[in-house]
């Protein structure tokens, strides 16, 4: 019998051998499925290693995202066996501690004796105990279209504002934003929120400050009748709604257009401010999420009512929260044309700008409190100096 060279026998017999891995939008075994077929989920991929062990890709919109923030959420369906689940980040590195929820509205962080780092946090192993229903997982809460409109019913329930479609967001969302106007004739405030997709802390706090703001109390009656507010909670709905790291859907940076007003979202809002004409703009803040608890601010120096408001509004209120352990740092910061959103306030309108930003890992109820208690030091402030 004629031998047959083992290379060829190999060539033949070697797809018996072949990994039978594939990158899927979804991936199934006989023990669990993991899909991301929801809103938020994020640009994520998967591969099956085994029928217990799956492997998740967090992949960016864009990949040159500065400040990275690598957000991922899936769905795992129910199991009867343990399971491990790897984040594989590839060019970047865990940020987020991964939460867990069955109904996507009541998260809790997933015990930290179940995550294993690799790779210098390139990649993050969690086992997961059996389970008897699905979960949602993911970087941090899932603060979506639900949360959004179920808080714009009850600001507009409160019977103290009114709600206006500005525009559309490049998928055609529609952006809007909030009136509180009890004389036109008063200053306005101008608040915005969530121009960066995954900066759901900026969310919380800025939900918080605002409900304080309308709060039913002599306080706010008298703030109310003194100053106006616009706010715009949700400026990127797009990139909230696909799970973005940084962009918009046009795959631009929001916080990067003020100044030139390319992508739809922010020109939305300048074309609502030319509206105003002249009518004072007193004050602006903006919401985001950080590693830490920090205000940049933009503060006016020279001589007038509003000379130094931040620092003295956030020094002060350092006192007032002590009780509620919340602990930021002060920058003032000044950088000119750069397209951040308070720069470009601030160089404009010659007005105090501030960018409000709250730690990825704080907590939710402090979270609360404090911007309750920075809400309430700011109208007592701004009443002072009318």
């Amino acid at each position: 019998m004629k031998k047959i060279p083992f290379f060829i026998i190999f060539f033949f017999i070697s797809p018996l051998f072949a990994s039978n891995i594939t990158t899927n939008k979804e991936c199934s075994t006989d023990t669990v499925k993991i899909d991301f077929n929801f809103s938020g989920s994020g640009n994520l991929s998967c591969e099956v290693i085994k029928s217990d062990y799956i492997k998740i890709f967090i992949n960016p919109e864009l990949d040159d995202s500065i400040n990275p923030s690598p957000w991922f959420a899936f769905r795992k369906s129910e199991h009867s066996k343990r399971i491990k689940l790897a984040l594989d980040y590839k060019n970047y590195h865990h940020r987020y501690h991964p939460k867990i929820s069955i109904d996507k509205k009541s998260w809790s962080k997933i015990d930290e004796a179940n995550i294993s780092k690799k790779e210098n946090g390139k990649i993050i192993a969690i086992d997961f105990s059996p389970s008897s229903q699905k979960n949602y997982v993911a970087s941090q809460e899932l603060i979506t279209n639900f949360w959004y409109n179920k808080w714009y019913n009850e600001l507009e329930n409160s019977g103290r504002v009114r709600r206006e479609i500005i525009g559309f967001s490049v998928l055609k969302n529609p952006i809007p934003m909030f009136f509180i106007e009890k004389n036109i004739n008063n200053p306005y405030i101008l608040i915005l929120g969530r121009q960066h997709p995954p900066e759901v802390t900026g969310a919380f706090a800025m939900r918080g400050f605002i409900n304080q703001l309308l709060n039913k109390n002599s306080l706010s009656d008298s703030f109310l009748k003194n100053y106006n507010i616009l706010f715009v909670p949700l400026m990127n709905p797009d990139g909230v709604m696909n799970g973005y790291w940084r962009y918009n859907e046009n795959k631009k940076d929001l916080n990067r257009d003020w100044g030139i007003f390319i992508q739809p979202e922010t020109d939305a809002v300048n074309k609502k401010l030319i509206e105003l004409k002249n009518k004072k703009l007193a004050l602006f803040i903006d919401f985001h999420s950080t590693f830490k608890n920090l205000f940049y601010i933009s503060d006016i120096a020279e001589e007038s009512p509003m000379k130094n408001f931040l620092e003295d509004w956030l020094l002060d209120s350092r006192k007032s929260l002590s009780d509620a352990n919340y602990k930021y740092e002060i920058i003032n910061s000044l950088n000119k044309d750069n397209g951040v959103s308070k720069n470009y306030i601030y160089n404009k309108y010659n007005i105090p700008s501030v960018t409000y930003e709250v730690s990825d890992n704080e907590d939710r109820d402090v979270i609360q409190q404090s911007s309750s208690i920075l809400a309430i030091n700011l109208m007592e402030l701004l009443l002072k100096v009318k």
